[in-house]
C-alpha cells in the first residue's frame, strides 16, 4: 500500500502540493487576479475589504446598521487581540477576501477537525482526526517494524498549528485555520513557510542552496524547458548575478528569504495601508475600535450618497 493511501482523508488535504516539486512558498498565488478592477478609488478599497458580494450589502445599508455591522468585523481583523489593527493585520484580512478559494479550504478541514462542535480546533483534535487517537498525548512515538513513521509529519503540523494560532489561546479558529493550511499567504505565518521551502530547497541537506537546486525547483513549474540548455544557462546566471548577493556560489538562509519572499508592493497592502492611514486619528501606525467606528466610510458605504449629502 502507497503512503498516500494509507493517510487520513483530512491529512491528505495538508498534502495536495501546491504545485508539482515546487517548494512551498513558490505555491503563493498571483493576487493582481484577485483584485477588484477599476481606479484605485473609495470604491475600489471598500470592495477589497469587503469583497464584491458584502460591498454591495453595505452600499444599501443605514450609517449605524453600516457601522454596527462593520465593529462586529473587527474582532475578526485583530488576529492577536490586542485591540489594534495593524497594516499587516488588514492586509491579512484583505487578501482573506479576495482568495476566498482558501477559507472554503480553512472552513471545510475546520468542521472536519472540530469533534467537539465547540467553533474552534484543539491540537488534540487535530491529531486524533488527522493522524488518529493513538497519537493523542503521543505524538513522538516511535513506529513499529513495518509503520509509517508520523514523527516529522508531526512534528511540522505542531509548528504550524502553534504559529498560526495568532492571540495564542491554543485553538485555531477558521481564519487561523486558514493560515495554517497556507502558510505562505499571511504575515504570522509567512516565516514558516519559507523555513518549509529552504527544507523542501536542501535536497542534499547542507543548510545552503546550490544552482543544481535553485534550477531544480524552477524545472519544477517548466519541466518541458528541461532540455533547453540556453534558458538552464540563463537561469544560471540569475542565481549568480541577482540571488548570490555575496558571491559565494550558494544561496544561505538570508538570500533565500530574499529570493523567496514577496515585496511589500502588493496591491492588497497598497489597500491596507490607504485605510491605516485614512483613519489612523492619532497617527500611531495602528486602529483602534473608536478610529473605524468614526470613520467608517473609509471601510464601508456607497461613496455616490457619501458625496451628495445621503445617509452615508
Amino acid at each position: 500500500m502507497s503512503m498516500a493511501a494509507a493517510l487520513p482523508l483530512s491529512l491528505l488535504v495538508l498534502l495536495v502540493p501546491t504545485s508539482d516539486g515546487r517548494s512551498a512558498i513558490r505555491g503563493a498565488v498571483n493576487e493582481n487576479d484577485y483584485m477588484p478592477k477599476g481606479d484605485h478609488n473609495a470604491d475600489y478599497d471598500h470592495e477589497a475589504f469587503l469583497g464584491h458580494d458584502q460591498k454591495e450589502v453595505f452600499d444599501n445599508l443605514p450609517a449605524a446598521e453600516a457601522r454596527r455591522r462593520l465593529q462586529d468585523l473587527i474582532p475578526h481583523l485583530d488576529e492577536d487581540g490586542n485591540g489594534e489593527i495593524t497594516v499587516d493585520e488588514l492586509h491579512d484580512w484583505i487578501k482573506k477576501q479576495l482568495l476566498v478559494y482558501i477559507m472554503d479550504d480553512a472552513s471545510a478541514l475546520h468542521e472536519g477537525n472540530d469533534v467537539n462542535h465547540d467553533g474552534f480546533v484543539s491540537w488534540k483534535e487535530f491529531v486524533a482526526t488527522t493522524y488518529g487517537l493513538g497519537f493523542v498525548d503521543n505524538e513522538q512515538k516511535a513506529p513499529e517494524e513495518g509503520e509509517f513513521d508520523y514523527r516529522q509529519m508531526i512534528l511540522r503540523d505542531y509548528n504550524k498549528f502553534i504559529s498560526a494560532d495568532a492571540n495564542g489561546d491554543q485553538f485555531l479558529s477558521v481564519d487561523e485555520m486558514a493560515s495554517f493550511i497556507h502558510p505562505e499567504e499571511f504575515h504570522h505565518t509567512r516565516h514558516l513557510a519559507i523555513e518549509e521551502s529552504l527544507k523542501d530547497l536542501d535536497r542534499n541537506g547542507d543548510g545552503v542552496i546550490s544552482v543544481d537546486e535553485y534550477v531544480a525547483d524552477l524545472l519544477a513549474d517548466e519541466e518541458d524547458l528541461m532540455n533547453d540548455v540556453e534558458w538552464v544557462q540563463r537561469q544560471k546566471r540569475r542565481f549568480t548575478e541577482v540571488h548570490d548577493t555575496d558571491k559565494d556560489g550558494v544561496l544561505n538562509e538570508w538570500e533565500v528569504r530574499d529570493w523567496l519572499t514577496p515585496n511589500n508592493d502588493s496591491p492588497s497592502r497598497a489597500v491596507a495601508e490607504r485605510l491605516v492611514s485614512a483613519a489612523d486619528v492619532d497617527k500611531n501606525g495602528a486602529l483602534d475600535v473608536r478610529e473605524i467606528v468614526r470613520n467608517y466610510q473609509v471601510f464601508v458605504g456607497n461613496t455616490f450618497i457619501n458625496t451628495h449629502g445621503g445617509e452615508l
